[in-house]
């Protein structure tokens, strides 16, 4: 698996540079052409990591994605679901730290996706920043992606779920969509070795608006990790 992950992180890299490259034109197009764009370049990798590390996926339950705008909050426990959750929820956007802007290539595609950017150095006033951005998006359609405890967790980890899903919740009275994985298994943290398996993606019931704070962050991470831990 040594060399098999080597390979796939050659690929990646010859499939990423080629089509940032060649689509470049894409970038003076509506939006709704980068998003495809940015679809291809996902099929692309999970072809890639199917053929050279042995790692296929199974969503389940994608019946209970709402047809409307939502905040979906998943444990994070790879770069895989970051990936699949954006091609599976229709109009969905992240809340990303803004140096990726500065990515060569890449972060001219994720500027044009328009992204909600946090620049980090403003303290209190990129926080009501991000919170009047994430309401307009929701308002205009556009489901948030995020992720309650702030970074990648190993499986079986202690959770750490963050009070800044709870402003947000807040702030867009809007739905909160649930998302179990295992991907942490086949994609671990802190080593770029993949393993063979197959990662669930899993949609759990939506939790509904306007709930107490104490409720939601009790809620969330209650459903989250016991579904979690199902399929770890």
């Amino acid at each position: 698996m040594f060399f098999r992950s080597i390979i796939f992180y050659l690929l990646l890299y010859m499939w990423t540079l080629t089509l940032g490259v060649l689509a470049l034109p894409y970038l003076l197009l509506p939006n709704s052409y980068v998003r495809s764009l940015a679809n291809l370049w996902i099929s692309g990798i999970l072809e890639l990591l199917k053929l050279t590390c042995g790692i296929t996926y199974e969503i389940k339950n994608i019946e209970n994605i709402p047809d409307r705008a939502v905040i979906v909050a998943s444990k994070h426990q790879s770069a895989f679901e970051t990936l699949l959750l954006f091609r599976l929820v229709k109009n969905s956007i992240f809340i990303h730290k803004r140096e990726l802007f500065l990515i060569p290539i890449f972060g001219l595609y994720l500027k044009k996706s328009n992204m909600i950017s946090i620049n980090r150095n403003e303290g209190a006033k990129a926080i009501r920043k991000m919170l009047n951005e994430v309401k307009q998006n929701i308002l205009n359609g556009y489901s948030i992606i995020i992720f309650p405890e702030g970074t990648r967790k190993k499986p079986g980890d202690p959770p750490d779920y963050k009070t800044g899903i709870a402003g947000i919740y807040k702030e867009s009275e809007a739905e909160v969509l649930p998302v179990a994985v295992n991907s942490g298994n086949y994609w671990p943290k802190h080593t770029f070795i993949k393993k063979p398996g197959n990662i669930i993606i899993k949609f759990l019931k939506p939790i509904p608006s306007k709930l107490e704070k104490s409720e939601f962050l009790k809620k969330i991470e209650s459903v989250i990790e016991d579904e979690t831990n199902k399929i770890i």
